[in-house]
């Protein structure tokens, strides 16, 4: 009996080091993408704007431009996806803007391509911010410094309310897309 249980001690190791090197292993199998891959290719976010010439705008009334700006940003909020990423493991680079911390503790947030999307500007295109997910919380270094973040991409429209300290209270924010996060890790040009 005792070398039966000697000769499974090996296959146990390794069974058990798989278990806890399986998450590490997922990460790194996921397909590394950029944000021009998410939009697609027969979108063109820039119409309203090619179609009028700069006579044009600088002609248009304040009430005008106001109509124009909740244009575009219907137009952005509806902006269209690339379905073919569904359910797909991805592995993104961004900005995090944080929805949620739980003792400064990252657990939902708004990833998006360059800083200052959201709170300095209009938010970009719905396309253009993926809504995160942890599962378990992650200690986030600083909003002002890129990450990469690995998980399951879904196709999921979300919005969000950016109310957090040193980000603009109130302002509403869609999201085409989602992701149940499994690793997030500083930003290094591969």
């Amino acid at each position: 009996m005792k070398s039966i249980n000697v000769a499974y001690k090996p296959l146990l190791l390794v069974i058990l080091l798989s278990c806890f090197s399986w998450s590490g292993a997922f990460a790194a199998d996921a397909n590394e993408i950029d944000w021009e891959s998410l939009i697609p290719q027969d979108w063109n976010p820039n119409q309203v704007f090619e179609d009028m010439t700069d006579e044009q705008y600088y002609a248009l009334s304040d009430s005008e431009l106001m109509i124009l700006e909740q244009t575009v940003q219907a137009m952005f909020d509806a902006a269209p996806v690339v379905d073919a990423f569904d359910g797909q493991q991805v592995k993104i680079p961004g900005f995090v803007l944080p929805l949620e911390f739980n003792s400064t503790l990252l657990k939902e947030f708004l990833l998006v391509p360059y800083f200052g999307a959201c709170t300095h500007t209009p938010p970009p295109p719905a396309n253009q911010i993926i809504y995160g997910k942890l599962e378990t919380g992650s200690k986030l270094e600083s909003i002002y410094l890129p990450v990469w973040i690995t998980g399951t991409l879904n196709v999921s429209r979300v919005q969000s309310e950016l109310n957090e300290s040193g980000i603009a209270n109130g302002v509403e924010v869609q999201s085409a897309y989602s992701m149940d996060v499994e690793l997030i890790e500083p930003y290094l040009d591969q």
